[in-house]
């Protein structure tokens, strides 16, 4: 499991440490990390495009754009990756639940204690670090399932969109359906199945979805499958404690 991380503390030190302590924590259980290590907030937004980074280490004072805001402006953009505060005060407990930070450690950070936020984390975030391996070609690819925007099958042949690319195998719908096994997925039309996180909004025939691709909706079963969306979609905005605009 390869996780990317941002460390943003405005302090060398603490950076360092915070970097030990996860390459601690991944040598006892098998997580490999890319940690990128940023000196301040303005540094970090300087870098910072959603999906870049699954966790977030990030310090609240400090010089320049404080770590609150730049967290704010995080979460604009960027409303799955995982926050967490290490920081010297308590003060801004309310404001980092407000964030949807999964977590508020108090310097100085103990290892067990970066260990329990970690372990915690990747508990609630298993479905973001979900992977199906597929043949192509020659090739064996292991792609993450929040990466893909829709399946359809085309001759007994799968061709997976994502949006770097379009990957073909020789899979059927109902294999591929089963090893997803994700309340994210829904089946559409007999031969497509789409992410629903991946949907920008619902016409009356299709899915249109966020790079502009338009998916069907099978006209036998269309009712249900919109109730089946408007059910997650509410699902999704409660947990997330937002709202979605999808019309």
């Amino acid at each position: 499991m390869k996780i990317s991380v941002a460390v943003c503390d405005d302090l060398e030190e603490e950076r360092l440490q915070m970097a030990r302590m996860l390459k601690n924590y991944g040598r006892r259980n098998g997580v490999s990390w890319n940690i990128e290590l940023l000196e301040s907030g303005d540094a970090f937004l300087e870098v910072f495009q959603p999906g870049r980074w699954d966790i977030v280490l990030m310090d609240i004072y400090m010089d320049g754009l404080n770590g609150m805001e730049a967290a704010r402006r995080l979460r604009v953009r960027d409303s799955e990756c995982t926050l967490i505060f290490v920081t010297t005060s308590m003060e801004h407990g309310i404001a980092s639940y407000e964030l949807q930070a999964s977590d508020y450690l108090v310097k100085p950070v103990a290892q067990r204690d970066m260990d329990a936020a970690l372990d915690w984390c990747l508990h609630e975030k298993q479905e973001h670090f979900r992977t199906i391996s597929v043949r192509s070609e020659w090739d064996e690819i292991e792609i993450l399932l929040r990466d893909i925007l829709y399946i359809e099958i085309r001759r007994h042949t799968a061709f997976i969109h994502t949006a770097e690319r379009i990957i073909q195998t020789p899979r059927g719908m109902n294999a591929l359906e089963e090893e997803i096994a994700s309340d994210s997925f829904l089946r559409c039309h007999r031969s497509f199945l789409v992410n629903q996180r991946h949907i920008l909004r619902m016409e009356k025939r299709d899915f249109v979805m966020d790079n502009g691709d338009l998916v069907p909706i099978g006209s036998s079963d269309a009712a249900a499958t919109r109730q089946k969306f408007m059910d997650w979609l509410f699902l999704r905005n409660w947990k997330d404690g937002g709202a979605v605009g999808i019309f």
